[in-house]
């Protein structure tokens, strides 16, 4: 998660940290299994669920050098050894859980809200414009797409809640590696509720959809025309996987000598670049249609807070009703710098 939107370490207090520190010097010296449960979870790029967690080997446990890592660490092994770090066991699950889905803060600009209520200007640099000597009475915002989206996350606007659906049983029976997998898990599910948030929102705000022209690949590239000839520089096409599939089986796409100028990027084993600038992205929580935009000027997502666990107080039997929440708004600023792509 990029660290102006989040920093993971914030989330621990002193005091945990001096618990970590404390248990690390007591424990260092000792090995363990290291375990990833977030490949259990559906990535939003549409990749199949592994049935198993990913095994990492025998990891020494000074290897582990801040509470955001404990993920790495089974459950039964801090139960053990240390209840007190259960909790913040249980956060770095579910963020680490997360990572799987956080390709939605790539697709729209992201906002960090340190208020409820935030007036975000959205402009770029070709909103601007330079003139020869003194700009005199000429205007400050020199006749660019200069606007603003009112964000609002005050009370409980925008809140988005998330059961981790524990069982009594299998804290009773001390299944941990349920338990593990279920708060990892609701990490990536919460994430991709955001991802399919984002994608809902684009498809909503968009202007208008193209109309479908010989294949998908011109149509796309008229539909950013249509936006660019609008005033706004498109710089992102957000795919299903079966128009990722459809795009990347034809010749013009994927060849090198079509792609002229990117073909440096293609040899980088990034194909799918319209124009040498266009990320394309396969995501499994889109609607029926491609869609090219801004992300500068398309929507906005204010993030006034990240993922939290709440109703949870005990270390272990506090998990069964514990909830996730986020908090976030969602706004379009220009409707022109979202358009929809006809696929037939």
């Amino acid at each position: 998660m990029p660290d102006g939107i989040l920093n993971k370490l914030s989330l621990y207090s002193e005091e945990t940290m001096d618990q970590f520190k404390a248990f690390t010097e007591k424990f260092g010296d000792r090995h363990f299994d290291a375990w990833d449960f977030s490949t259990c979870a559906t990535p939003v790029t549409g990749l199949n669920r592994p049935p198993n967690p990913q095994y990492l080997g025998r990891i020494k446990l000074s290897e582990i050098d801040c509470p955001s890592k404990l993920w790495m660490i089974r459950l039964t092994e801090l139960v053990r050894v240390d209840p007190n770090l259960v909790q913040k066991k249980v956060l770095a699950d579910v963020l680490h859980g997360a990572e799987a889905n956080k390709a939605w803060k790539d697709w729209v600009r992201v906002v960090d809200m340190d208020v409820p209520q935030v007036s975000q200007p959205t402009i770029s640099e070709d909103d601007f414009e330079v003139y020869h000597g003194t700009a005199g009475g000429r205007s400050p915002t020199g006749g660019g797409k200069f606007g603003s989206v009112n964000l609002d996350c005050s009370e409980d606007k925008g809140l988005h809640t998330l059961p981790l659906a524990i069982k009594k049983t299998w804290i009773k029976d001390a299944n941990w590696n349920a338990v593990q997998e279920a708060t990892t898990v609701a990490g990536s599910a919460m994430y991709k509720h955001v991802a399919s948030d984002v994608c809902t929102a684009l498809a909503s705000a968009a202007g208008g959809t193209e109309s479908f022209d010989t294949d998908l690949y011109k149509t796309i590239a008229k539909a950013i025309s249509t936006v660019r000839n609008a005033g706004f520089n498109v710089d992102a096409v957000l795919l299903r996987p079966l128009e990722e599939a459809t795009l990347m089986a034809m010749d013009k796409f994927i060849s090198i000598e079509q792609l002229g100028r990117v073909g440096r990027l293609a040899e980088e084993g990034v194909i799918g670049n319209f124009y040498g600038t266009i990320p394309v992205y396969s995501t499994s929580v889109m609607g029926a249609n491609p869609i090219v935009y801004s992300r500068a000027k398309g929507i906005v997502l204010g993030l006034r807070q990240d993922i939290q666990i709440e109703e949870y107080n005990e270390p272990l039997d506090g998990l069964e009703g514990a909830v996730l929440t986020m908090r976030f708004d969602i706004q379009t600023a220009f409707s022109n710098a979202i358009r929809k792509v006809a696929t037939s």
